[in-house]
C-alpha cells in the first residue's frame, strides 16, 4: 500500500490554565501557531471562534495543509478535546501536540495517532446495509 502523507492526531487535555481555556483570543493564537507549525502558509489559515455562554467554546483554524479544533469543557476538570489534521511529510505532529498542552496548562493528555495509509490498530470496516432497512 503507498503511503499518504499526513495524518489525523486526536488529544484530549486535563487540568488545563482555565483563564486560558476561556480566552478566545488566546485559544485562537494556539491553534494558529499549531496549523503554522504542521505546514501551514500564515496568509492561508483562516480561524474561527465560538464562545459558549456561561462557559466553553469551540474553536478551528484551517489551512490547506492542515487543521487543529478544540473544544473545551471547562466544568470537567478543565479538560479539552483536540483534532490536529495534517496533510505534509516533514512536520512533527508530536511536538505540535507538547505545544498545545503546553499553552493551555494541561497536567495531563490522553491522545490517540493515525498515519494515513499506513499500518495503525483501527480497523477499517465496510458499513453495508443494515437488517431490515
Amino acid at each position: 500500500m503507498e503511503t499518504v502523507p499526513g495524518g489525523r492526531w486526536v488529544a484530549e487535555i486535563y487540568g488545563c490554565d482555565l483563564d486560558v481555556l476561556e480566552n478566545p483570543k488566546m485559544v485562537e493564537a494556539a491553534l494558529l501557531d499549531a496549523v503554522l507549525r504542521l505546514g501551514a502558509p500564515k496568509d492561508a489559515a483562516q480561524a474561527v471562534v465560538y464562545k459558549f455562554q456561561p462557559q466553553g467554546l469551540s474553536a478551528a483554524v484551517v489551512s490547506p495543509v492542515a487543521a487543529v479544533m478544540i473544544h473545551t469543557w471547562p466544568e470537567d476538570n478543565a479538560s479539552a478535546t483536540l483534532d490536529l489534521y495534517f496533510y505534509r511529510d516533514g512536520v512533527n505532529p508530536e511536538e505540535v501536540l507538547k505545544g498545545l498542552s503546553r499553552a493551555f496548562g494541561a497536567k495531563e493528555e490522553s491522545a490517540f495517532r493515525y498515519w494515513r495509509g499506513g499500518e495503525h490498530a483501527i480497523r477499517r470496516r465496510s458499513l453495508g446495509e443494515k437488517n431490515g432497512g
